[in-house]
């Protein structure tokens, strides 16, 4: 199968200090993966690097062939990768609508945000609220969402510039199990309605062995197991990573 994300060789240090060292996989199009590992194991500098905000030593990232290292963000997204944050901080001092409208106008350019907000066609955002269940919540202001919908909206924020590669981080921290397996229900659906590659960090094994259909497990910088979730679950250097003598997950396999 075609990989729509291939990652080959990926190294980064701070300070002499290896954090990623020689990490390679591949993701096809339209899988759900979850990248998983201790605190420290490496998880946020790999998605730092694969989102543009950091610079890898060595390797290469490809999308759909096309090299990702060494973009900005904002060329990373305009690529097709849309990426969300363990913690949620839409755009407080707007509304949801227009929250969604201006990061639609981002995706054009800086120039075309001269254009008041409120002259942007409003049926793209419409479309992608309803998409996430909060279209009756389109005029309310972002600062006053619960924290669920706060979450919703930062996926509807990332469908909203339409990639073919989904970086989420942490997306369940904080919520009631009820809740996380509603919210990847709904990442789930998209996904699977959009075509649309997933990949996850995330500490509740649960949500990991509930929702992806590849797990990769990172220890202290290095790729240790990539498999399917059963396989995953019962691999030897996986469980003594998780189970004692390489550091503790919130949640046993």
């Amino acid at each position: 199968m075609t990989a729509l994300l291939s990652v080959r060789g990926v190294r980064k240090s701070y300070g002499g200090t290896p954090v990623l060292e020689d990490v390679g996989f591949d993701i096809p199009a339209g899988e759900i993966a979850a990248l998983i590992g201790a605190n420290g194991a490496g998880k946020s500098t790999l998605f730092s690097i694969l989102g543009g905000a950091a610079d890898a030593d060595g390797g290469s990232v490809l999308l759909n062939g096309a090299p990702l290292l060494g973009l900005r963000p904002e060329a990373v997204a305009r690529r097709g990768v849309s990426r969300t944050f363990q913690t949620s901080t839409p755009y407080r001092s707007l509304d949801v609508l227009d929250s969604l409208r201006l990061v639609a106008a981002r995706g054009g350019g800086w120039r075309r945000l001269t254009r008041p907000l409120s002259a942007w066609p409003e049926a793209a955002a419409r479309a992608v609220l309803a998409e996430v269940g909060l279209e009756a919540l389109a005029e309310a202001p972002c600062a006053a969402l619960s924290y669920g919908d706060a979450k919703r909206l930062e996926l509807a924020l990332a469908l909203i510039r339409d990639p073919t590669l989904l970086l989420m981080d942490e997306p369940t921290a904080g919520m009631a199990p009820a809740e996380r397996t509603a919210f990847m229900d709904l990442v789930r659906t998209r996904s699977r309605e959009r075509g649309l590659t997933v990949l996850f960090t995330e500490h509740d094994m649960a949500t990991v062995f509930g929702f992806a259909a590849r797990v990769l497990v990172l220890d202290r910088g290095r790729l240790i197991a990539d498999g399917d979730p059963a396989a995953v679950r019962a691999d030897e250097a996986v469980r003594r990573v998780y189970l004692g003598g390489g550091g503790a997950a919130t949640k046993p396999l």
